[in-house]
């Protein structure tokens, strides 16, 4: 049965936006065919895939789909080994790779899946050294980096925020381990701008929701922290854009959050581009053609989401989102 059309308009919010010019415009997106947060998501031959999460009517989510933007229709594929929730989906080598995780019925997953379109069904690959939910992810060359995270029992163990850093080499099936993060933390965005990571937001028990950002140097293995000014938040959705950072959604001390705020790696000038139609956080975003990004699925204040926002992003270089004030 088809999915139902859900009109989504994207409006421009305030000064700020008038100095990101971002035009709004009427899009028509298909609904996500179930409502999920702590979902993943990438880009893969021009469709997007989404997998996992949570719905509140299994322990996790193993469910995979895969949008067609240009149709606008979704469709199952396979799914999971290993149902998971709060972990990521990464797209390299013409291959999806699932990272990281939880599952209320095996605790922390440790398992790294692969799949590629055509094959019937994920295999394991690898495991992550350091099993955790939450870390960033992101790809760096030809190694997956793990950043940050937990590996607590429970949420009330305070050991359990990590700074450790880990990298997956695609290429010889190896492990090594990087310079850790100054500031541990889960619910973080990982984000790879010009070859060097950038660590933004999360959470931690001692400083609570965190506005840090630090850059990850892979040829000195070292990380600096930058003097930027982001709304502290987690659980945002991040992703690069023409040598900017987008962080989408969230999680902050008032609730879900609706901000969208593009961030230049070069300056660290940031502005709030627009914002999503539902605050929501735990949510997935993944690229499409046409300088655009689908923000998928998520937690609202009403409860699971199966949303799908289309943010239309700027020219950087030409719509004026160089000049933001910090």
């Amino acid at each position: 049965m088809a999915q139902p059309k859900r009109v989504v308009r994207v409006l421009p919010v305030g000064v700020a936006a008038a100095l990101c010019l971002l035009g709004a415009e009427h899009v028509t997106e298909t609904a996500a065919p179930i409502a999920r947060r702590a979902v993943a998501a990438a880009t893969l031959r021009g469709d997007v895939y989404v997998s996992g999460g949570w719905n509140g009517d299994a322990t996790q989510l193993a469910r995979v789909d895969a949008y067609d933007p240009i149709g606008r229709v979704w469709r199952r594929v396979p799914a999971l080994g290993i149902a998971r929730s709060q972990h990521s989906l990464v797209a390299a080598l013409g291959r999806l790779w699932a990272v990281a995780g939880w599952s209320a019925e095996r605790g922390l997953v440790a398992e790294i899946e692969s799949w590629g379109p055509g094959e019937t069904a994920w295999r394991t690959v690898t495991r992550l050294p350091t099993p955790r939910r939450e870390p960033g992810v992101a790809l760096l060359g030809s190694r997956i980096i793990v950043a940050g995270g937990f590996d607590g029992a429970s949420d009330a163990d305070l050991d359990g925020y990590s700074g450790v850093v880990e990298a997956y080499d695609l290429t010889s099936g190896t492990w090594t381990n990087l310079a850790p993060m100054p500031t541990p933390r889960r619910g973080l965005a990982l984000v790879n701008v010009d070859e060097a990571l950038y660590a933004l937001g999360g959470y931690n028990a001692f400083d609570g929701f965190l506005g840090v950002v630090e850059r990850y140097d892979p040829v000195r293995d070292a990380w600096r922290r930058l003097d930027w000014t982001i709304a502290p938040r987690t659980w945002a959705a991040g992703l690069a854009a023409g040598g900017t950072i987008v962080l989408i959604g969230g999680f902050d001390e008032n609730g879900p959050m609706s901000r969208v705020e593009r961030v230049d790696a070069r300056s660290g000038a940031s502005c709030m581009l627009t914002q999503l139609r539902t605050a929501r956080s735990w949510l997935a975003a993944a690229p499409i053609s046409g300088n655009r990004v689908l923000a998928i699925g998520g937690e609202s204040r009403s409860g699971f989401s199966d949303a799908v926002d289309t943010i239309v992003l700027g020219d950087p270089d030409t719509s004026g989102e160089r000049a933001c004030v910090r």
